[in-house]
């Protein structure tokens, strides 16, 4: 299987009949319907399209685990209150509960609940609202907007590994993050661990990597330092400084105004919107804002399947008004790039006191202020909160408590897997594959726990 193509192939639809059993629940059906299919001469991007659908389709249903009575069980016991079948009802048909069909059978995602617990949706039976006010992040804004920097030296502790009942002797090729020297981020040393390889320091999805033969069970182990230095941007309020504060951030480039394999697309529809949301701005900045806006007060945070199973991950958001970080940020940087602002991608891990999780967020350019930070899913927890200023502030900035290992989405790793990545487009919690093996491991085959050792103010 031809990986790149494989993957590039997903910008083209299914053959109707296949789409219609697929969506139907008939998933048996629309893998013997593909088998046909490619058992006879076919364009070449059509056969990839068709390999690469039966993958997906092997991979949807450990996406949507619960049968309704277990799914009202999981919601029930999250917000500690039976959920009536009236107000279940009502929370599908709004939207806010995801599911297919498996069989005749609807299936729910497995991770509806906590989406609605955390974007608020679940707000009139818990009666908890989020609070303005958040006691981890104001701190630091208020730190870097008084002194107009934050440095940080950051140790972390990460473990890649496949599920122990997912484990099979062989030989392996795994990938784990590792930081790039970019922007806000420099002077990275691995401390402890073992790998055959790091990346380079600037390719655009770094990892460090090994290529062993595992007898028994054994996670992949790297511990590394990194410094993060954010200086303070006001662009709605300040004029641009005399230099960027970025220097050794590289100029845009044509990639960074363009499209890009299946998923950077410009479609009729995120033409119009970029269109209509900047209408008479004749700023950069402001067409920036107004995109900023559009995203965090219009799109609702939403965790979703993984990324491989969706469809123009850019237009999925703008139509549905949901998405995790991943696809805000995406958006975010589309409807730039559409209206003629250079923008591109960062993504890696989001710190805190008692949690390390992967995250994504986005970079813009101005002139003179040359490559900024957006991150709207922040900022749309910061409106939703009522909090104007966090809002503000992640338009231009981000906080220190970051790990960036990706500054290009679809990145090729390096050395390049020979299958079918868990994620093709993103490479937040590393990538494993046995070497030789049937068919690729699926992302709840494998984990990567991250532990914040240390943090240093500078």
């Amino acid at each position: 299987m031809n990986i790149e193509q494989c993957v590039s192939s997903l910008s083209m639809p299914l053959p109707e009949d296949i789409m219609k059993r697929k969506w139907a629940g008939d998933l048996s059906g629309a893998v013997k319907a593909i088998d046909m299919r490619l058992a006879a001469p076919l364009p070449e991007m059509l056969r990839a399209r068709l390999v690469c659908e039966k993958e997906r389709i092997r991979r949807l249903p450990t996406q949507y685990p619960f049968t309704r009575d277990e799914a009202m069980e999981k919601l029930s016991g999250l917000i500690g209150q039976a959920v009536s079948e009236a107000e279940f009802d009502r929370l599908e048909l709004a939207g806010w509960i995801d599911f297919i069909y498996i069989n005749g059978e609807k299936r729910y995602f497995v991770r509806f609940h906590r989406s609605m617990l955390h974007n608020g949706a679940l707000e009139h039976l818990t009666g908890q609202k989020k609070k303005p006010e958040n006691a981890y992040l104001d701190p630091m804004i208020a730190e870097i907007m008084e002194k107009g920097e934050a440095r940080r030296r950051i140790t972390l502790k990460a473990s890649l590994y496949v599920d122990r009942e997912a484990f099979v002797p062989g030989e392996y090729l795994a990938h784990l993050p590792l930081p790039i020297e970019d922007a806000q981020q420099s002077e990275v040393r691995l401390l402890e661990g073992d790998p055959d390889g790091l990346g380079d320091a600037r390719a655009p999805a770094r990892t460090a990597y090994w290529r062993r033969t595992l007898d028994a069970w054994r996670p992949f182990e790297a511990t590394y330092s990194y410094v993060t230095h954010i200086r303070y941007a006001d662009p709605l309020g300040r004029p641009a400084p005399d230099a960027p504060l970025y220097p050794t951030c590289a100029s845009p480039c044509a990639e960074d105004l363009g499209e890009r394999g299946a998923y950077m697309r410009f479609t009729p529809y995120l033409r119009d919107l970029a269109q209509r949301l900047t209408a008479g701005e004749s700023s950069d900045v402001m067409k920036a804002w107004r995109v900023y806006e559009f995203v965090t007060t219009q799109v609702t945070y939403s965790f979703v399947r993984d990324y491989f199973q969706l469809d123009d991950q850019g237009e999925y958001c703008a139509v549905n008004l949901k998405g995790d970080c991943g696809l805000q940020a995406l958006l975010f940087i589309l409807l730039c790039r559409i209206s003629g602002i250079p923008a591109r991608w960062q993504s890696g891990l989001s710190i805190d006191e008692d949690y390390v999780g992967s995250h994504d967020w986005a970079q813009f350019y101005l002139p003179g202020w040359g490559w900024l930070f957006a991150d709207p899913s922040y900022g749309g927890s910061a409106y939703r909160a009522g909090s104007e200023t966090r809002h503000r502030f992640y338009f231009g900035n981000l906080d220190p408590m970051r790990m960036a290992a990706n500054r290009v989405y679809q990145a090729e790793l390096t050395p390049p897997k020979t299958q079918l990545r868990v994620d093709p487009f993103d490479n937040q919690s590393g990538e494993i594959e046995r070497i030789g093996a049937a068919q690729p491991f699926t992302m709840r085959q494998m984990d990567c726990d991250v532990e914040l050792l240390a943090c240093q103010t500078l």
